[in-house]
């Protein structure tokens, strides 16, 4: 069997990149000789990291030449189908999708965070594609119900997130007196960088070293070094070239995650590390309210301060080994995880003996 992978893969963000690999091994599991091909923005670096084919995302001659031998497009994870930072990107997926139709291969939407939808146009795009594929899985109830309300009449599963299906080991955890922070730029906003900043230095001033990850290359380090400027306090940057298990272990090795990356709350979670939301987006609150952790403020509405924040933080530094049932449902996400994977490949299989 062969399966064509579709997502934001091959442009150095961590969370995405952890999502292929988890998505690449539950199906590995599943099936150990698949044939799998990634559409990615650099297929030498994808081919060579995980030890699959892949074709440049940008070539559509050269995908619709792998579309006439697959058996199957999964179309996820991530945030693909959202038309806030770009409505372009979400017609490109629409247009991957659509050429897997005109090819007859069956379409899996697999463990994805759907909108926000502002336009109307992309609401009827996102139903109209959604109802002709063979398998729908969202990664929140917020994006059920979004599809339903669009007009998705297609049954709709809700999944885990694909990388709280990593298999991960770490050390015992133990204190160290660190402060994980992932932040990322968004819109015109930056009133919340001077507000976290002043929180940042008085976290160090109670004795706690202050690391800052850039999960999204370029774009996150720029963001973490207008804050680090903004700091009257020392503070450490991590290298963008770092792999996303190296960040992960960043965030197991600290006493909290202040968050605004949503793979950075998810591999915090994984990690046993307490954290702390500043939301941009829905998926945010979304996975905070899954997890039943703390969202203290909208970056664009700005409705929190420093020292909300700074309280915030040392309740969770106060608390931080008494979260029992995050844990317990992490576990229980990390097993629920490798079942989207079998579902993906049994719908494919149907598919082809029908």
């Amino acid at each position: 069997m062969h399966v064509i992978l579709s997502g934001y893969y091959g442009f150095d963000n961590a969370g995405d990149e952890a999502i292929l690999h988890s998505i690449i091994a539950a199906l590995r599991r599943e099936n150990p000789a698949l044939e799998i091909t990634v559409l990615s923005n650099h297929p030498h670096q994808t081919e060579k990291a995980f030890q699959v084919k892949s074709v440049n995302r940008h070539r559509f001659a050269e995908i619709n030449q792998v579309m006439r031998k697959a058996d199957g497009l999964i179309s996820g994870g991530g945030s693909l189908f959202q038309d806030v930072t770009s409505s372009r990107s979400l017609l490109y997926y629409a247009g991957v999708i659509q050429l897997a139709r005109f090819h007859k291969i069956p379409v899996c939407i697999y463990a994805q965070g759907i909108g926000p939808l502002r336009r109307l146009s992309s609401r009827r795009l996102v139903s109209y594609l959604f109802n002709r594929s063979q398998y729908i899985s969202v990664r929140d109830k917020d994006s059920k119900s979004l599809l339903q309300i669009i007009g998705v009449k297609e049954a709709i599963q809700v999944v885990p997130d694909p990388v709280l299906g990593l298999q991960t080991s770490f050390p015992e955890k133990k204190s160290s007196n660190i402060i994980c922070v992932a932040v990322r730029a968004w819109m015109d906003y930056h009133a919340y960088k001077k507000q976290l900043a002043i929180c940042l230095d008085r976290l160090y001033q109670q004795g706690y070293t202050i690391e800052f990850l850039p999960m999204h290359g370029q774009q996150d380090y720029a963001a973490s070094l207008e804050i680090q400027q903004a700091m009257h306090a020392p503070s450490n940057l991590i290298p963008v070239t770092s792999s996303f298990t190296e960040k992960m272990a960043h965030i197991h090795q600290a006493d909290a995650l202040i968050g605004m990356r949503l793979h950075a709350l998810i591999f915090a979670a994984m990690a046993m590390t307490p954290f702390v939301a500043l939301s941009y987006d829905p998926k945010i609150d979304a996975l905070t309210k899954q997890f039943e952790q703390s969202v203290v403020g909208h970056v664009d509405k700005l409705n929190w301060t420093a020292e909300t924040l700074f309280k915030q933080v040392l309740e969770l530094l106060d608390t931080k080994g008494e979260h029992p049932a995050l844990w317990q449902q992490v576990k229980q996400l990390h097993q629920e995880a490798q079942a989207t994977a079998s579902t993906a490949l049994n719908t494919f299989k149907m598919h082809k003996t029908s």
